[in-house]
């Protein structure tokens, strides 16, 4: 028995108070605070090195290569990575560039080689400069007809009596024909022309250009024979070629040989 209160004589009973008791732990339950580690807490980053105070470029966080950078000047290119090469399309087929006549064409004596021609020998060509300055000269002839670009014909005799269209030029003169006794193609304006046909009067024919070239070609190159001339217009290139008829045929029957249909001239230059 204690005291009680201080100056009292009034006894009472004390008890001791149990402290609860802790229960043991259940290993079948997890435990919260265990289940869940301590985060770490983060290590501090590495001081960035020294840049250049105008390079404005932040480094990269997740960039392992950001910290070990050296300096680099900001002006500096030569650290951009190149660009990758493409990847190969699909291949296009290249568009076939279109062949000039001139390439199409088999060798041939030039002009000014051969001083005659024969049935063996019987293909000049003139060069672009041949064909294309001053007038091509034939001598010998008795008619001629021709055929221009736009495919319209004509012809025209040694005494001047013309039938067909003439092809005018810009100078008011026409492409073909006499001049005096001499048959002309103004070489000035040659892609006018198509081809042309020059028919033997008899003794030698002759053709000339401005630079003293020439050839010569007997009027007939066989018995009963009569040699015509044929001068075709191939690219920028003239192509003379002597060929045989009989030598009985008119001109009418010549040109019909050769294809020459006379069209009928509307509006052509005054003579």
């Amino acid at each position: 028995m204690t005291r009680g209160l201080r100056g009292s004589d009034v006894p009472f009973l004390t008890r001791r108070v149990k402290e609860p008791a802790t229960p043991a732990p259940n290993p079948a339950v997890p435990n919260p605070a265990a289940a869940s580690p301590v985060s770490a807490p983060s290590p501090t980053r590495a001081a960035s090195p020294n840049r250049d105070p105008l390079d404005l470029s932040a480094p990269s966080a997740h960039s392992p290569s950001s910290a070990a950078a050296p300096n680099r000047n900001p002006l500096d290119l030569s650290h951009h990575a190149s660009p990758r090469p493409s990847a190969p399309g699909p291949s296009v087929a290249r568009p076939e560039v279109p062949r000039s006549p001139e390439s199409r064409l088999y060798p041939a004596p030039a002009f000014g080689e051969l001083r005659q021609l024969t049935a063996s020998d019987a293909v000049v060509r003139l060069n672009p400069r041949q064909s294309g300055i001053g007038s091509l000269i034939v001598t010998g002839t008795r008619g001629v007809a021709w055929e221009g670009e736009d495919r319209t014909t004509g012809a025209q005799s040694v005494h001047h009596e013309e039938i067909g269209t003439p092809i005018p030029t810009a100078g008011n003169r026409p492409l073909v024909g006499y001049h005096g006794r001499d048959a002309l193609i103004v070489l000035r304006h040659v892609r006018l022309l198509r081809r042309a046909l020059f028919i033997a009067a008899g003794p030698p024919m002759t053709v000339q250009t401005f630079d003293g070239s020439g050839v010569a070609v007997q009027g007939t190159l066989a018995p009963g024979q009569r040699t015509v001339l044929t001068v075709a217009r191939i690219g920028s290139m003239l192509e003379v070629r002597a060929e045989s008829v009989p030598e009985e045929w008119d001109d009418g029957q010549i040109w019909r040989e050769f294809a020459f249909t006379m069209t009928v001239g509307l509006g052509g230059p005054r003579r």
